[in-house]
């Protein structure tokens, strides 16, 4: 059976055979449904979709009525009912659009397209038919593409008379310049522009944006490819423009394939190219060449450039003849201006750099979009090319090379062929990437290929104290080897990914380098570990955020290397990341660790190298986090068998969620742990499970001392839970929480830290009289809970659910009501204390189906009681 929305409403069977749908107000139904097939929609939101204001004194009744003919009409299984919430479990043509155009096939997609509902009024579905005609927009911008790549002159009528209908959309009038320059008609290009621009300002009173900027620039500039050659480059355009403004000589450096040709092409001048020279001194004849220049007894190349006063003098390739570049740029600058591109500046007076940087993936796609149009009209969009790109670094000619061969690789096989050749025209260092990096690698000195190839083992960027030598690093870093930009905590170094490959080909001491690179990332953990654990908590965030690509790096070699004691040592500083922020990889290594140092066990031990093994009790502190993982995700996988040990036993406990359990074997796990900090998390982590089994003494005692601990001497996060726990503890018995509370939400917290700030001020907002602002703020949270994968905290959401929908949302409070009673002794505890007045219905969902069902009954009352929000300011 197949469910059809676009060119109106209806049903088929798998022969084709229509099936009778009833009335309007049913078909109306079946819409809501199939809009959102395979996600349960609350009983709440369905009746706003059908009803929109003016929903029957019975609606509820109404719609089972309705949902009961459909099922007659296409089966009992179609439409099933999860809680107080419908879901439609049948293929729709949507889906299908959605699916051709999110793979990149627009032109699949388009043949998929009809006026969404067509003939059927609903005012409620009418936000949803929007946003499918914006996703149908999309898919004609993409195809369009496409068109005026093969055939320019054939798509011009039609795409005028888009551009007619939506004068707004840029990407159209864009691609309708492009199409009118390559038809030789500049002119209408650029009186597109105009009217576009007129309809912008008058309108809405904004200029055009930059793509629609970038096209009448390309235009202007008698551009081959006008604003495609130069996507991603409107910026850089301008840059230059300004630079050439200042200054007599301005040199574009970057390392090579980057576009340096490319930029400087674009601008009017005696474009020079010194690729095929190999010796300074033959700069003068290269010049003279391309000039056309005569040679005259008594006048030099250079006085002849003077005397002929180009407007520009570009000199395209100088890195490795930079001495002549340099003489011959400052022989004739006083009289004309010069545009250099080399890896390097020229070092001549009163020179401006523009530094060249890769393309933004957006940019980078769409380039390689275009030239694989150019190499196979055929091609369509897939979405392996926007991580074909990254890969690529966005480097503008490694991603021409890539699309070049789409006639015979699929963009997915391109992911593997980062060195893909290409026969072209031109020097031997543009045929490939490889050979362009090549040609400057030869270049370097020995000390620079060195460090060159040992830098090809991390896998971001790092500071200087990754490299015995700064020297050189400056060194490759002038030479455009090495990219450099300013980061929140100094300079930062890195290989584009095209160089870091052929760096990491060239490199022959591989173990010493990656020894290296992991004893780096001990020094850096060390170092943030120490942050993590103090009032600089913050600081520490953010450097392991920054560290982590070449973190997971290091950890993977210790693993490859069999070096299971460096993995325990490189991971030990930031392991409460994992509860802390959700950095649940860290559960993943601590299983393998685990599975490890398992299979060492079973060897005789004397055979074993030490780094081989972890040490004596490791297992049981590995076991911890791995529950931890299990226990955030809601993941009820069996943990790892390990050697008993009371902190092995704790795992156990608490990843089982026993209460009593906990209580009897914390104290002895507690005293197992040397480390005073590590100690006391380990305490505060089941702070939770006590409060559900109403070990309220305990926990206000320990956590208590624990937030004079961490007020003194931090870390901010630790602080914010011991007082969120706190608070807990006073609402279930019956005590005021809200100075835990209130103090925990004027905590200063890292980026990504999880926190239950928003469920507390989601009730501060209820006891205000402001629904519409509790709604967004749960709303907000699990959304942030499933973004994290920290579904656990569902039952702590659901405390605040009931507490503001069970007055006006009965059946909905009481369905997750059910889910809380069997969610953990915390819910437990919290239906038990907390909640009165309501009876709970089945509860049939996990903490991941419990969250997506409160968002959708939360998304739906907060688009009822938008209208009648509080003003500002008023209580």
């Amino acid at each position: 059976m197949r469910i059809g929305l676009l060119g109106g409403v209806r049903a088929t069977t798998g022969d084709g055979e229509p099936i009778d749908i009833g009335s309007p107000r049913s078909q109306t139904v079946l819409a809501a449904l199939a809009l959102s097939a395979g996600t349960p929609l609350p009983v709440a939101r369905l009746i706003d979709l059908v009803w929109a204001d003016s929903p029957p004194a019975n609606a509820e009744k109404a719609l089972q009525w309705h949902v009961a003919q459909l099922r007659k009409s296409l089966g009992a299984s179609a439409i099933v009912r999860v809680g107080a919430a419908y879901r439609l479990d049948v293929p729709t043509d949507v889906t299908r659009f959605r699916s051709l155009l999110r793979a990149g096939d627009a032109a699949g997609a388009l043949t998929e397209w009809g006026v969404p509902l067509a003939g059927l009024s609903a005012p409620g579905l009418e936000s949803a038919v929007a946003g499918l005609t914006e996703e149908w927009l999309s898919a004609v911008e993409m195809d369009f593409s496409r068109r005026v790549s093969a055939d320019p002159r054939a798509v011009v009528g039609e795409l005028s008379s888009f551009v007619a209908e939506h004068p707004t959309r840029e990407s159209l009038a864009a691609l309708l310049m492009t199409a009118l320059y390559r038809s030789g008609r500049q002119a209408d290009a650029l009186a597109v522009y105009q009217q576009v621009r007129q309809h912008l300002v008058s309108e809405l009173g904004v200029e055009p944006g930059p793509e629609l900027r970038a096209a009448e620039e390309a235009v202007l500039a008698h551009s081959e490819v006008p604003e495609r050659v130069l996507i991603g480059r409107a910026a850089d355009l301008t840059a230059v423009r300004s630079a050439l403004c200042e200054a007599p000589v301005v040199t574009l450096v970057g390392p090579g394939g980057i576009g340096k040709t490319r930029l400087a092409s674009v601008f009017d001048g005696a474009f020079v190219s010194l690729a095929e020279i190999t010796s300074s001194a033959d700069v003068p004849r290269a010049v003279a060449d391309a000039l056309g220049i005569v040679d005259r007894p008594g006048v030099s190349v250079a006085q002849a450039v003077v005397a002929a006063r180009p407007s520009l003098l570009v000199l395209d390739n100088c890195e490795h003849v930079l001495d002549g570049a340099a003489a011959f740029a400052a022989a004739v600058c006083s009289s004309v201006r010069v545009l250099a591109t080399s890896r390097e500046r020229l070092s001549v007076a009163d020179e401006q750099v523009v530094v060249v940087e890769p393309l933004d993936v957006d940019a980078a796609v769409e380039l390689f979009h275009i030239r694989a149009r150019a190499a196979d009209p055929t091609y369509v969009r897939h979405a392996a090319v926007a991580e074909l790109c990254r890969r690529l670094d966005g480097i503008p000619l490694a991603i021409e090379l890539a699309a070049a061969r789409v006639r015979s690789h699929s963009a997915a096989e391109l992911l593997t062929r980062l060195d893909i050749g290409a026969r072209r025209t031109g020097s031997a260092r543009h045929r490939t990437v490889r050979a362009a990096i090549q040609w400057s690698y030869d270049l370097l000195t020995p000390a620079e290929r060195k460090l060159f190839g040992r830098l090809s083992v991390f896998a971001a960027p790092f500071d200087l104290s990754a490299v015995a030598d700064d020297h050189v690093l400056g060194d490759l870093v002038e030479r455009s080897m090495v990219a450099v930009h300013d980061g929140p905590f100094g300079r930062r170094f890195r290989l584009l990914e095209p160089l870091r490959e052929f760096a990491s080909s060239r490199l022959s001491d591989r173990g010493e380098a990656l020894a290296a690179h992991a004893s780096w990332c001990l020094r850096q953990v060390s170092l943030i570990g120490s942050l993590l654990a103090g009032p600089r908590e913050v600081e520490g965030v953010g450097r392991l955020a920054e560290l982590w690509p070449n973190l997971r790096a290091a950890v993977t070699w210790a693993f490859e290397a069999g070096d299971l004691r460096l993995v325990d040592a490189l991971l030990r500083p930031v392991v409460t990341e994992l509860p802390l922020r959700g950095r649940r990889e860290i559960g993943d290594w601590a299983e393998q660790l685990l599975t490890r140092a398992a299979t060492h066990h079973t060897h005789d031990t004397r055979r074993v190298p030490p780094k081989s093994t972890i040490a004596s009790g490791s297992d049981s502190f590995w076991l911890v986090w791995v529950a931890e993982r299990n226990t955030q995700s809601s993941t009820p996988a069996e943990l790892p068998a390990t050697p008993d040990h009371p902190l092995a036993r704790y795992a156990r406990a608490y990843a089982s969620g026993d209460g009593q359990q906990l209580t009897q074997c914390l104290p002895e796990a507690l005293s197992s742990v040397d480390d005073p900090q590590l100690k006391r998390f380990l305490g505060l982590m089941p702070a939770g499970t006590l409060l559900g089994i109403g070990q309220f003494d305990h926990v206000d005692r320990t956590v208590a001392e624990l937030a004079v601990q961490y007020r003194q001497h931090g870390p901010p996060t630790l602080l914010h839970w011991t007082l969120q726990t706190l608070g807990y503890s006073a609402m279930f018995q019956g005590r005021d929480p809200d100075p835990f509370f209130n103090e925990a939400a004027d905590v200063d917290l890292p980026p990504g830290t999880l926190s239950a700030n928003k469920t507390t001020e989601a009730r501060a907002a209820l006891r205000r009289g402001d629904r519409h602002k509790a709604f967004e703020l749960l709303e907000a949270h699990i959304d942030e809970l499933l973004e994290t994968g920290n579904v656990v905290a569902a039952s702590v959401v659901a405390v605040e659910f009931i507490a503001i929908t069970k007055d006006t949302m009965r059946e909905e409070a009481a369905t997750v009501l059910g889910y809380l009673q069997h969610a953990n002794e915390f819910g437990a505890r919290a239906a038990k204390t907390l909640v009165s007045g309501i009876t709970s219905s089945e509860p049939g969902m996990d903490d991941r189906e419990a969250l997506h069902y409160m968002r959708g009954v939360l998304s739906a009352g907060r688009a009822r009681s938008g209208t009648r929000r509080p003003p500002a300011g008023r209580v």
